[in-house]
C-alpha cells in the first residue's frame, strides 16, 4: 500500500512538473497558428509557413500528412523520426524545438482524429491563437461521424478560447450552428474567391493563407512569393507530363486525397485544367489494408461513378480483390514495380490520355509517385 501511494504521488507531481514545463514553453512562443480541417492541412501549413518566413518571421512548421516532417527556419526540412504508435505527445516536441530555435512563430497541422485527442492536442498542449480550417469533408468516419456536421463538432475542439479561427464561408454554417453560446471565439469568414492559380493547388488553400497573412500585415507581393516557394510533400497534387516509346500521356498524383468527396473535386480540377473528357481517364485506386472503412467508402463511390468518370479503372492492393467482386468496371493488376506498372497501363492508353492515381499514397501509391517524379516532366497551368 505505502509503495503505491508513493508511486501515485510521484506520478502526480511528475505530471504537475509536466504542465508547468509545458505551459512555460508555450508562452515562450508568440503565435501559435495550428491547421485544422479535413484536406489540404498539410499544403496550408507549409505555404502560410513560408509566407510568413518570406516576410522576415522566424517561423517553424510541422507537418503530418504524407510526410511527417519539420520546416526549420531557415526553410532545410528534417524528417520527423516514428518508432511505434503515433501520438498526439509529439507535439510536445514541437514546443521543445520552437524554444529551442527561438522562433515569434509556429504553424502546425493538427494530428488528431478522435474528439478526445483534438481537446487534448489543442486546449493542452498547442493552445493556437490562431485555427485555420481546411474543409469540413466526410472521412475517418469510425472516428469522427457520419455526418460533415459531427465532424465540424469533433473539429471545433481545436478552437480555444480567445482564439481567432478562419474558415471557408461554405463551411462556417456547420462550426457556428455547433459554437456554444457567449464563447470568446472570434470567427473570420474567408470568400471562396477565383484566384488565378496553377492547376495544382486548390483556391480555398490559397484564400485562406492570403486572409491569415493579410491581417498579420503581409504584403500581397510578399503573399505570392512565399506561396511560390513553399516546398510541398510528397502528397501534394501533382501533374506530369511523361512521354515513352512516342506516346505522350498526363500522370496524376491525387493519392494523397484519401476520401471520395475531396478526390472527385480534385479529378474534376484537373478534367478542366486538361479539357480532358471521362474517355481520356485510366483510374488507379491504391488502397490500404488497414483501412476497411475507406474501402466500403470507395465500394459505394465507384458503384455510382467509375463508368461515366474513367475510361478504365484498376484496383491494386489492400482490399482490391473485394473491390473487384463489388464493382465490376474494377480490373485488378498482379503485383509488380512502379515502373513496370506504369509501362503495362500506358500502352492500353492513347495520346494525351490521362492516369489518375487516387485512394493513398501509402505502399505503391509513394512508389508510383517517386518514379513519376522521376521520368516526368511537371506539368503547371
Amino acid at each position: 500500500m505505502t509503495i503505491l501511494l508513493f508511486s501515485l504521488t510521484f506520478f502526480l507531481l511528475f505530471l504537475a512538473y509536466e504542465r508547468v514545463v509545458l505551459n512555460k514553453l508555450r508562452r515562450s512562443i508568440p503565435m501559435v497558428i495550428a491547421v485544422t480541417g479535413t484536406r489540404g492541412k498539410s499544403s496550408v501549413v507549409r505555404m502560410l509557413a513560408s509566407v510568413l518566413r518570406e516576410s522576415g518571421r522566424r517561423v517553424l512548421a510541422k507537418t503530418t500528412g504524407s510526410q511527417a516532417q519539420l520546416v526549420l527556419p531557415d526553410g532545410t526540412i528534417q524528417d520527423i523520426p516514428r518508432r511505434g504508435i503515433v501520438s498526439i505527445l509529439e507535439q510536445k516536441k514541437v514546443l521543445h524545438a520552437a524554444a529551442e530555435f527561438h522562433v515569434d512563430c509556429i504553424v502546425v497541422e493538427i494530428m488528431s482524429i478522435r474528439a478526445e485527442n483534438h481537446l487534448v492536442e489543442s486546449q493542452q498542449i498547442l493552445k493556437p491563437d490562431i485555427v485555420v480550417v481546411t474543409n469540413v469533408r466526410r472521412d475517418h468516419v469510425e472516428a469522427m461521424g457520419e455526418t460533415e456536421q459531427e465532424i465540424a463538432t469533433v473539429l471545433r475542439n481545436d478552437f480555444t478560447p480567445g482564439c481567432t479561427v478562419y474558415v471557408p464561408e461554405e463551411y462556417a454554417p456547420l462550426l457556428v450552428s455547433s459554437q456554444p453560446r457567449n464563447e470568446t471565439i472570434k470567427m473570420r469568414l474567408v470568400r471562396n474567391e477565383n484566384t488565378q492559380e496553377r492547376a495544382t493547388e486548390f483556391a480555398e488553400n490559397l484564400n485562406l493563407v492570403a486572409a491569415v497573412s493579410k491581417d498579420l500585415g503581409v504584403a500581397d507581393d510578399v503573399v505570392d512569393r512565399g506561396i511560390q516557394h513553399a516546398r510541398h510533400d510528397i502528397g501534394r497534387l501533382r501533374i506530369w507530363k511523361h512521354t515513352i516509346r512516342g506516346k505522350s500521356v498526363y500522370l496524376v498524383n491525387a493519392f494523397a486525397a484519401n476520401d471520395p468527396d475531396s478526390t472527385m473535386i480534385i479529378y474534376h480540377k484537373v478534367a478542366h485544367a486538361l479539357s480532358a473528357a471521362p474517355s481520356s481517364f485510366t483510374g488507379l485506386l491504391n488502397l490500404r489494408q488497414d483501412r476497411p472503412d475507406r474501402t466500403l467508402q470507395w465500394i459505394e463511390a465507384l458503384k455510382r461513378n467509375s463508368a461515366i468518370l474513367f475510361k478504365d479503372i484498376y484496383a491494386i492492393d489492400g482490399h482490391s480483390q473485394v473491390v473487384r467482386r463489388r464493382v465490376k468496371t474494377v480490373s485488378l493488376l498482379p503485383r509488380m514495380d512502379a515502373d513496370e506498372l506504369t509501362g503495362n497501363l500506358i500502352d492500353n492508353m492513347r495520346e494525351g490520355d490521362v492516369l489518375f492515381g487516387f485512394g493513398n499514397i501509402g505502399g505503391m501509391g509513394q512508389s508510383l509517385v517517386e518514379h513519376w517524379q522521376r521520368v516526368g516532366s511537371e506539368y503547371g497551368i
